[in-house]
């Protein structure tokens, strides 16, 4: 062979031929502008980072796990608490703020996390938010006033959304898009394990120590996540992330504080408005949700104002104009409010409609928290396996809504309890898997840049969620009971009030046929609050087949 052949041959090989480029650029465009990633018609190639092995992270990992286990047990600890710390500040009234403080501050601190990762890193900014929610524990555990201690679950509320967004945007920086969703599997079952024993761990510990002990036992787990930051968490941000300046200070000015201050508004209000309808048991025409709801209704414009003016927004506008990312980010609001308004109802319907107590509900809600962790481990072993998430989140997420269609039809004041707990397992299934999966399908249909911010909208969507599931689980079954118990004891509008308040203590005292009726009242309100399950689990569906895949 010639020189000159030889040299053709190279040339014809090399990738600056032209139709060989063109080609290329036009696939990865396509791919590219299929997922919303992009919006110009050229894309740059960013280089790849290598991805870890579990053998180099594994001590990170563990040190991430107990943080987020913690997060989870923050969130549930003060489930057993609430009527104890309640009597002990003589403020039972306030009880259910225990909770909702922690929600709220989970909810609204959430969206700024992901741009403080950029700005702060990914060690600074999970230090940060085991901060705040070691405060908040510490401030729990020695608060001398009821509006204290609300006021410290809101702060460690604030440092709780931190852990778990924190979490998942190292666990992305380290792992390939196909590992990633084993890794998150792990997570969610560590987060799983918190949530379910948190109640039991609780309660057990106020009754042999007091409840401020309850809070002390965080402290040790919290500061070992602490040292396992410092020690090994060194993540480089990513690669075309835009940080806002070049020394600390400049990218410290150099985020959005006014958006975020307008969201934290809007959240804020939006979420303590309906709190006081559910929670505490105001009208909506009441001045104070009504103003608050008003509120976060003029907060939105404003907020998308800002948003489309600032050079580095907190939450870019354009991740929800595009079909993709907006898609998937619908889908975390609709999973999350199905779940919790099926979690929320299902207890429920054990302690009125069946009369069972806190342990028998217990054991029957068990299999759930287990299977529902498993799943998600589940998920992230099949994506990593099978290489596609598309279907199969898609058939998932299927079994919430048929499990809640049968609740609605099926369930009555006898239904056998072998039936009650497989099929409540069978509904955390499809929500662990679903809820998985849908996570991997975000990062897949954003740029690199974009994955901290996309992760921390993923986060702020789930809270988002979580209200809006709540307040309207609560708002339909409030209604429906009020007019079934109007209808089943009519001319007794003061015993109707105290089995609306007070279902616990007020049901036992009843006559048998009156406990009946009550108890019937209820199971109707319960159906109306999985009718509304249904829909939202059939609008998932919809949502799950119309997001792309793509090959892992």
């Amino acid at each position: 062979m010639t020189a000159k052949s030889t040299e053709r041959q190279s040339l014809l090989k090399s990738p600056s031929t032209p139709s060989e480029v063109s080609d290329d650029t036009l696939q990865d465009e396509s791919v590219q502008r299929d997922y919303g990633a992009v919006e110009s018609a050229s894309v740059p190639k960013i280089e790849e980072k290598v991805p870890k092995k579990f053998k180099e992270i594994w001590v990170l990992f563990l040190g991430l796990a107990f943080a987020v286990f913690c997060s989870a047990l923050g969130m549930t600890i003060v489930a057993n608490l609430t009527i104890e710390i309640g009597s002990y500040f003589h403020a039972g009234a306030l009880s259910s703020w225990l909770g909702t403080g922690f929600l709220i501050g989970l909810t609204a601190m959430t969206p700024l996390y992901g741009r403080l990762a950029q700005v702060m890193g990914r060690k600074g900014v999970m230090l940060l938010a085991l901060t705040l929610y070691l405060s908040g524990t510490i401030m729990c555990a020695v608060a001398p006033t009821m509006y204290f201690m609300i006021a410290a679950r809101v702060i460690a509320g604030a440092g709780s959304g931190g852990m778990l967004t924190v979490t998942a945007i190292i666990i992305s920086d380290l792992v390939s898009l196909a590992d990633r969703g084993l890794y998150q599997g792990g997570i969610n079952l560590l987060f799983g394990a918190g949530s379910a024993s948190g109640a039991v761990l609780g309660g057990w510990i106020a009754d042999e120590y007091g409840w401020r002990s309850a809070f002390w036992i965080q402290v040790p787990p919290v500061l070992f996540a602490f040292f396992m930051v410092i020690w090994k968490v060194n993540v480089e941000r990513e690669k075309g992330e835009d940080v806002g300046g070049q020394t600390p200070w400049e990218k410290f000015k150099g985020i959005d504080w006014s958006g975020s201050l307008i969201l934290i508004i809007l959240i804020s209000s939006f979420s303590i408005s309906t709190s006081l309808y559910t929670s505490s048991h105001y009208p909506l025409s009441h001045p104070l949700p009504l103003s608050l709801l008003i509120v976060a209704i003029i907060s939105l414009p404003i907020f998308i104002f800002i948003e489309k003016k600032a050079a580095h927004p907190i939450l870019p506008l354009t991740m929800l104009t595009r079909a993709q990312p907006s898609l998937v980010l619908f889908g975390f609001v609709l999973t999350t409010a199905t779940n919790f308004s099926r979690l929320y109802m299902q207890p429920v319907y054990l302690h009125v409609t069946r009369g069972l107590n806190g342990s028998e509900t217990g054991l029957l809600l068990l299999p759930s928290s287990i299977v529902g962790s498993l799943a998600s481990l589940y998920a992230g072993w099949h994506m990593r396996y099978w290489r596609e998430y598309k279907w199969f989140q898609a058939v998932m997420s299927v079994i919430p809504w048929l499990q809640a269609l049968s609740i609605a039809i099926f369930w009555g004041p006898e239904t056998n309890k072998n039936e009650l707990w497989s099929e409540m397992a069978l509904g955390a299934l499809g929500g662990g898997c679903t809820i998985t999966t849908l996570l991997t399908s975000l990062i897949a249909c954003v740029d690199p840049s974009e994955m901290s911010l996309a992760i921390s909208a993923c986060y702020l969507f789930r809270a988002l969620g979580q209200v809006i599931g709540l307040s309207i689980s609560a708002c339909i079954q409030q209604t429906i009971l009020l007019s079934s118990l109007t209808k089943r004891i009519p001319g007794d509008t003061g015993l109707i009030r105290k089995i609306i308040q007070e279902p616990a203590e007020i049901l036992p005292l009843l006559n048998e046929t009156l406990r009946l009726q009550a108890r019937l009242a209820y199971l109707d309100s319960i159906r109306g609050v999985f009718g509304f399950v249904v829909l939202g689990g059939v609008a998932l569906t919809m949502v799950c087949l119309a997001i792309r895949g793509k090959r892992l």
